[in-house]
């Protein structure tokens, strides 16, 4: 679970910005499943994440999000490469 707070200086208001409840499970030793739900007031996704590690410090991110709200956008996919430091 994850949680921000926002502040807004010119407001003078603080209040709870975006959380999420996440899971990640390792399968094997090369790949993951990651699932969230996560969102902030009245918009709020589910996602859907296959990690593979190919490398040590590199793995290959294929991400499906889907709105779970009316304001949240319908699908969202995405592609991406995490390099590790």
């Amino acid at each position: 679970m994850r949680a921000a707070v926002e502040h807004d200086k010119a407001e003078d208001e603080t209040e709870l910005g975006e959380t999420a409840i996440e899971y990640l499970k390792r399968i094997n030793p090369n790949w993951r499943i990651f699932l969230a739900i996560e969102g902030a007031q009245d918009e709020w996704e589910g996602i859907t994440e296959l990690q593979w590690h190919f490398r040590p410090n590199m793995f290959l991110k294929l991400n499906n999000a889907f709105g779970l709200t009316s304001k949240a956008e319908d699908w969202a996919p995405e592609v991406g490469i995490m390099f590790l430091f």
